[in-house]
């Protein structure tokens, strides 16, 4: 019985000190041909990215690379959105701009 596909899966590294801010999307798609493609996305927050696309002969080999790549990026701090958003909604590190005093000027 050959493998299921895995759920797309969208990772995210976040590390405000370094100014980083990066995601990292996997998905599997099926193709014309009987074969699977392993579609990869990655790149800046806010940003299209990069798009790289690895056509394997079978179903087994495109979720085997799948799950090599998500270990891989796990291991280099990437997390799950979900589990990212709850722990990067810290906002106490964002500080306001400094107001501007009123300045009077007076009437002739």
């Amino acid at each position: 019985m050959p493998k299921s596909q895995p759920e797309p899966l969208h990772l995210r590294r976040i590390e405000a000190g370094r100014n980083m801010r990066r995601f990292y999307a996997l998905s599997t798609q099926p193709t014309l041909f009987g074969e699977m493609s392993l579609i990869r996305n990655w790149g800046r927050i806010g940003t299209s990215g990069k798009i790289m696309v690895q056509t394997f002969g079978g179903c087994a080999e495109a979720v085997e690379a799948f799950g090599r790549l998500e270990r891989a990026k796990q291991r280099r701090g990437y997390a799950a959105v979900d589990e990212k958003l709850s722990q990067s909604d810290n906002f106490s590190e964002i500080t306001a701009p400094p107001v501007m005093p009123v300045l009077s000027v007076p009437q002739p």
